[in-house]
């Protein structure tokens, strides 16, 4: 039984997968932290970590996207 070779492909798979979850976790974020500014009371800055995460999350795939070229 011959098996066909997998296409290569210049970006790894843990690359792909990597920027889907973070894809996904900016998503999340992006969601939590509009709730979060609209629920929160005046005075509460919780969702400032929130927004840092997300800026983190920003940042990372950015990288990841830099490295590709």
């Amino acid at each position: 039984m011959a098996l066909a070779a997998a296409p290569s492909c210049s970006i790894p798979l843990r690359v792909l997968q990597l920027r889907a979850s973070l894809r996904r976790r900016l998503d999340q974020l992006r969601l939590k932290l509009a709730h979060q500014v609209e629920t929160l009371p005046l005075g509460n800055e919780s969702w400032l970590q929130t927004e840092r995460e997300l800026v983190a999350a920003e940042k990372a795939l950015h990288t990841l996207a830099s490295g590709e070229r």
